[in-house]
């Protein structure tokens, strides 16, 4: 009998944005392998803060997406930033995914989507407890991250955030990080379990490239319009040089804020809107470079837009540092600058402008995603680790 896989995650589409696409992918792909896959969620809600039109008020509702058993759990729906809301919220949905674990269950393994740590934690002492093999998908470090966002200061609840991170490290039976410094990260806090470099590869059916620069050119960002981006920074601080547009596709808390600034200024800004992956992804073409911010240096994160707009031939001006700049450098996506140097990300603008030869030809860029980042040689090493 096939093994029967249940994932737990806090987002899934219909909810747009690199974590509900993460999952959906995961899913999909162990399903295609012959395994029976469930995913927990909570019902859609992400990133208005409301429940999507169609959706009763409480779960478990169950749905068929992509041939994939979908069970929608009740949580807290908000998009407040303020932590006691975050915390209810998170509070919310591990405690629908303990009491539905705990019901009689298929399941062999439970893969546990972490962040929010507070999901993570209670979804794992649940596991544990059924004698289900627990396996801990960490896309960011908590509570690291949230100090280093500045939503959180080292205090009380830190502490006891930190007791649920170590706990989670040292009592999953595997462990996958979506980058080296997380898995350094946990090594050293402790963890003894088998860990799997697994990064956010996308799938793409890439129709047409980019084509390179002449004397119009057009960049985009699609994406979350949050904090850790910093788009309406951006937005302030950028200086495009004559014949440059710049195009923002997205959502999120700084969305209101970023329109009433572009209505405010005249910038060769223009917000788009919202578009669905698929959307999206037949735009891309009329662009010339993409934006990937990440405005704080947060151990451990790599955005996924650098293993996706290559497969589009699309260059990368990533505003960051630590892993994901190395990962620019490493591939020669494009080019990298601090992700609060504005002074050097405008000189480098300039630069660009002026001479057009050095930027990467989208051929190559595609090949070298295609060689690089496709997500089925590391599901093939997923897949012998739950068959141990």
């Amino acid at each position: 009998m096939a093994k029967h896989i249940c994932i737990v995650s806090n987002y899934y589409p219909p909810e747009m944005g690199a974590a509900a696409n993460r999952i959906q992918i995961l899913a999909e792909s162990l399903q295609a392998k012959g395994m029976q896959v469930t995913v927990l969620c909570p019902l859609p809600n992400y990133p208005f803060g409301e429940l999507f039109e169609g959706y009763p008020k409480t779960g478990p509702y169950t749905e068929q997406i992509n041939g994939i058993r979908t069970v929608r759990l009740s949580t807290f729906a908000t998009k407040s930033t303020k932590p006691w809301l975050r915390f209810k919220a998170m509070g919310a949905f591990a405690k629908s995914v303990s009491k539905q674990l705990r019901q009689q269950h298929p399941y062999d393994t439970v893969i546990i989507q972490c962040s929010p740590l507070l999901v993570g934690y209670h979804s794992l002492r649940t596991a544990k407890k059924l004698g289900l093999k627990a396996v801990i998908n960490i896309s960011d470090i908590w509570p690291l991250a949230a100090v280093e966002l500045g939503a959180m200061r080292k205090g009380l609840i830190y502490a006891w955030m930190r007791k649920m991170e170590k706990f989670i490290y040292r009592h999953a039976d595997a462990i996958l990080g979506q980058s080296e410094e997380i898995l350094t990260h946990v090594q050293k806090e402790g963890a003894t379990a088998p860990l799997l470099l697994y990064r956010n590869y996308p799938r793409t059916n890439t129709a047409s490239l980019c084509k390179t620069p002449g004397k119009d050119v057009k960049v985009v960002y699609a994406g979350l319009l949050g904090a850790a981006q910093g788009i309406l920074e951006l937005c302030k601080q950028i200086e495009l040089p004559a014949n440059w547009e710049f195009h923002i596709y997205g959502q999120g808390n700084e969305q209101e804020a970023i329109v009433s600034y572009l209505n405010a200024n005249s910038k060769s800004i223009i917000y788009t809107g919202s578009l669905t992956k698929e959307e999206l992804h037949g735009k891309l073409s009329d662009y010339h470079l993409a934006l990937a911010p990440l405005k704080t240096r947060i151990y451990g994160s790599v955005p996924s837009k650098l293993f996706e707009l290559p497969h589009f031939g699309l260059p990368v001006l990533y505003l960051g540092a630590g892993e994901g700049a190395q990962v620019v450098q490493q591939y020669k996506l494009g080019w990298s600058v601090s992700g609060s140097d504005w002074k050097a990300m405008n000189a480098l603008l300039v630069q660009l402008n002026g001479d057009k030869s050095q930027w990467p030809r989208p051929e190559e860029l595609q090949q070298t995603a295609r060689e690089n980042f496709v997500p089925e040689p590391q599901l093939e090493r997923l897949v012998a680790l739950l068959d141990q």
